[in-house]
């Protein structure tokens, strides 16, 4: 079987198969399944204004953890992709590419380390993996660093097994910078260039790739000189104070026994009980290789560069989400295909068994994964029945902002993406609301404002605008939302 998978011809034509099946298994029931919501919309929102003005911010979106924000690189990508493809789903597309990008990627590595056929079931792992197919339609940028992060690890082989230009040691770093701006947490990936540097003892490369990492900086490092050093401030105080305030039961068992058969299951798809069985196959597969001596170097520093990650992952004192995680995720997935090719009985691929039962035990959450998204389909319905009551009119929506009170926007951030999508959003049209725990204009009842959506919008073509603002409502744009979320440091003055 082996041999027959050698074939020039059969090899490629079954790896363009599976970046079929992985572009199939993330466009499919395309764009129903991509998830709207406030912080979805509100990214996509950033990177279709910020096209159609031309304006670059100098800052990402605010960390869970604190008052801090990560680097605009996320907002980057969405821009650029928008001037190329100007479409509202044109952010949602871009996550969709990359992650076929991805699959083609972990190819790319699979080749450096093992082979076509090591190559094949690595790039088969990634296509089908649950975890992979949830990022490419969830618009959130520590799914944008998948791409990162399996870009780094593939620079990093290349610089390892090649002799390459100074500049791929530079590009190294700025990929992994914009990794670490998109999500902190990638900055564990820094050990890539520090292993490049113990192992190839070549110093001006390593500081090749630490201007690389310096210069994907250069748009935080602008904000943070003028704004009184915001970012790097809080995160000072968030190391030192702020990580306190949460506390996370952290034991050797529980990060052991718990933490990663439950990684490696959500990764691949499968009970938590299996993907325990496949770390323990791929240890002592890795140690009877290793008594025999026929462990490649590549591999070897691969894995070194992991352990390093693992401990210090283990000493990070605060909750460990999957999602946060990505940057992780190649790993497994190397893993599994290492212990799949390499568990053998004579000249048996006994391995390959591990690949039908992977697919069985992911195939139920696969198929959750490509239904549509039941809010998304709910807003779909409610501005379906708002433009057959006002099948020629355009709409101008407004949404609560009552200060010192906290409103979750989903709805109102959805409606208004599916009016600009359907050209029936307009300053001038008819002023319509979402049913919020908000005063109505003018105190009046209810009924003077009709229900034209089961989304709950209200028609407030009835109310003056000065009654409308009064009452403590504003009008819902993009350009607002752009100005409030990219530009949010005009007002507040950090």
């Amino acid at each position: 079987m082996i041999k027959f998978l050698k074939k020039r011809k059969l090899h490629i034509y079954i790896f363009l198969g599976i970046l079929l099946l992985g572009a199939f298994l993330r466009f499919y029931n395309y764009p129903y399944r991509y998830s709207l919501g406030e912080e979805t919309i509100r990214d996509a929102v950033i990177g279709i204004e910020g096209a159609r003005q031309l304006q670059f911010p100098l800052t990402g979106s605010f960390s869970s953890l604190g008052p801090f924000t990560f680097g605009p690189w996320y907002a980057y990508q969405l821009i650029i992709f928008y001037l190329l493809i100007p479409f509202v789903y044109s952010p949602w597309i871009y996550l969709s590419i990359i992650s076929v990008v991805y699959i083609f990627i972990m190819y790319k590595i699979g080749k450096i380390l093992s082979g076509k056929i090591f190559a094949l079931v690595l790039a088969f792992l990634a296509a089908i993996s649950p975890a992979q197919i949830i990022s490419a339609t969830h618009l959130t940028s520590h799914n944008n660093t998948n791409l990162f992060a399996v870009l780094s690890i593939w620079i990093f082989l290349i610089l390892l097994t090649k002799n390459k230009s100074k500049w791929w040691s530079f590009l190294l770093g700025f990929i992994i910078g914009i990794g670490m701006n998109l999500h902190f947490q990638m900055s564990g990936l820094l050990i890539l260039p520090l292993t490049l540097l113990i192992y190839k003892r070549k110093l001006l490369n390593f500081v090749c790739s630490g201007l690389g990492v310096i210069v994907s900086f250069i748009p935080m490092i602008i904000f943070e000189m003028n704004n009184h050093w915001f970012t790097t401030r809080n995160i000072f105080f968030y190391l030192t104070e702020g990580k306190n305030a949460i506390y996370v039961p952290n034991r050797w068992l529980f990060y052991v026994r718990d933490f990663w058969p439950s990684f490696w299951s959500d990764a691949l798809g499968v009970p938590v009980w299996f993907g325990g069985i496949i770390i323990i196959l791929f240890i002592v597969s890795l140690i009877w290789l290793g008594w025999k001596k026929k462990l490649s170097r590549n591999l070897i520093i691969l894995i070194s560069a992991f352990l390093f990650n693992f401990i210090l992952l283990r000493y990070y004192w605060g909750p460990r989400f999957f999602g946060y995680l990505n940057f992780l995720r190649p790993f497994v997935f190397i893993f599994t295909a290492f212990a799949i090719i390499n568990l053998k009985y004579k000249k048996a691929y006994i391995g390959f068994v591990l690949i039908p039962l992977i697919v069985f035990f992911s195939y139920p959450r696969t198929m959750s994964e490509l239904k549509k998204d039941p809010y998304s389909m709910w807003i779909y319905s409610g501005v379906r029945e708002l433009e057959k009551k006002y099948p020629n009119n355009k709409f101008s929506l407004y949404t609560c902002s009552t200060k010192y009170n906290s409103f979750y926007n989903g709805s109102a951030f959805s409606t208004l993406l599916l009016l600009e999508m359907k050209n029936k959003h307009d300053d001038k049209g008819i002023k319509i609301g979402l049913k919020e725990k908000c005063q109505l204009p003018s105190k009046t009842k209810k009924e003077q404002y009709p229900m034209l959506s089961s989304i709950g919008i209200l028609d407030f073509s009835s109310a003056s605008n000065s009654a409308i603002l009064e009452a403590g409502w504003k009008p819902l744009t993009f350009s607002r939302m752009y100005n409030e979320y990219a530009r949010w440091w005009f007002d507040l003055q950090p």
